[in-house]
């Protein structure tokens, strides 16, 4: 079976190679990208095969049976496709107005069979109403659970400016709206009959403002070479709830916080060829996410660091590998 990593890499790359197919087909005379003097409406697709990092998603903790040392369980999240949409108009040199919406998608799941080692779950963290708080019994089957949802939709008031005969930067100034949703699941049970149903939910809204830069070296007429870089300044709040079932003894715990910290960096680097309205890129890029992907609730610990310490992650990052297109209707 073909993994989804690669999947999506092939469909991106067969986009990217059928757009700039039919963009060499129905292209004129070459021209230099959109700068400074460029009045119209404009739109952009991306496509993306696009990496989760630093997700640090604890499931569970492995204690062997003879020496009694751990092993921490934690879920390895795949690549998943994902796409962003941009659309705007400029004023040519009085700069310009774009609205763009960006998201990202993926669940997760794994199923396992252990029959050499405890299995102590850390979804929940230390169960105060439990009074066994793992798996002991061989063989132990379990299943954990990953989810993760994000978006971005952003409104940026942009302005290029022409420093050179082929060197142009863009600069950027907007507002920004993020969303973050995670879930994460332990689903087992052990030779006795003993089982742990855990879950865990984070959810985060921010809004705050955004500036950065894009930069384009031209090469040729047909060809460019652009580097991004933006930041993202917010506030937002953020809820968490963890659930836990221990073979019928229940446990539940919630925590929030308001007026939380969250800053996204943007970065992209792009090879970029143009057409007289068309052009065709292929880069690599992402965000790096910090605060917004904190859990309020913290690490659960009690009794043994070992056993049941979990994350205190409070950054992630998302690496794409992407192409796309942006289509122009006005003129220089």
């Amino acid at each position: 079976m073909q993994s989804p990593k690669r999947n999506d890499l092939r469909r991106m790359l067969a986009f990217a190679a059928v757009v700039a197919g039919l963009a060499l087909a129905a292209s004129g005379s070459p021209a230099m990208a959109a700068g400074a003097d460029y009045k119209g409406f404009f739109v952009a697709l991306d496509l993306a095969t696009t990496q989760p990092t630093g997700m640090d998603q604890s499931a569970a903790n492995l204690v062997d049976t003879t020496n009694f040392f751990t092993k921490r369980e934690v879920i390895d999240n795949d690549a998943d496709f994902t796409w962003a949409l941009k659309a705007g108009y400029s004023w040519g040199e009085l700069g310009g107005l774009e609205v763009s919406y960006w998201s990202f998608d993926n669940d997760q799941t794994e199923d396992h069979v252990d029959n050499t080692n405890y299995v102590y779950p850390t979804v929940f963290g230390y169960g105060y109403n439990v009074g066994s708080y793992g798996l002991f019994t061989n063989p132990v089957t379990y299943t954990t659970t990953s989810g993760i949802k994000a978006s971005v939709i952003d409104i940026d008031y942009f302005r290029a400016m022409d420093v050179g005969e082929r060197f142009t930067v863009k600069w950027l100034a907007g507002l920004r709206s993020a969303s973050y949703e995670e879930d994460l699941g332990f689903n087992g049970t052990d030779g006795s009959g003993a089982y742990y149903i855990e879950s865990k939910h984070i959810e985060s809204d921010a809004f705050g403002v955004k500036v950065g830069a894009v930069l384009s070296f031209g090469f040729t007429d047909r060809f460019a070479l652009q580097g991004k870089m933006a930041f993202s300044f917010l506030q937002g709040d953020t809820e968490s709830k963890r659930t836990e079932n221990a073979s019928g003894t229940l446990d539940e715990v919630q925590g929030e916080a308001d007026n939380i910290r969250g800053e996204i960096r943007d970065y992209d680097l792009r090879g970029v060829w143009m057409w007289e309205n068309l052009d065709v890129y292929l880069g690599y890029g992402g965000q790096t996410w910090d605060g917004l992907v904190a859990d309020p609730l913290g690490s659960g610990s009690c009794c043994s660091i070992s056993t049941y310490q979990s994350s205190t992650r409070d950054s992630i990052a998302f690496n794409s590998l992407h192409a796309g297109v942006v289509l122009r209707f006005g003129k220089h």
